[in-house]
């Protein structure tokens, strides 16, 4: 199990990927599907800020909720940072 300095690390790097990447890079991986809407309110978070990012994930439906938790209990941050 992750410690929760690992998920708030993850939430981040996955904060960053919102902002920096475009939504069909990374809709399939985290959420397992391709979603319009979810990709513009993911589009969203970096620009409105933590709090929107916390309301987004209260939002999302009962499938998204699962994939979402399962990508950030999988996604290895510190392989990307070589730490």
């Amino acid at each position: 199990m992750k410690t929760t300095l690992e998920i708030v690390r993850t939430t981040l790097d996955l904060l960053y990927r919102f902002e920096t990447e475009t939504p069909y890079r990374y809709m399939r991986e985290v959420f397992g599907k391709d979603d319009p809407e979810l990709a513009e309110k993911c589009q969203n978070a970096p620009k409105k800020g933590l709090y929107y990012m916390l309301m987004l994930m209260f939002d999302l439906k009962k499938d998204e909720k699962k994939a979402l938790a399962k990508y950030i209990n999988k996604k290895d941050i510190y392989a990307k940072y070589n730490i």
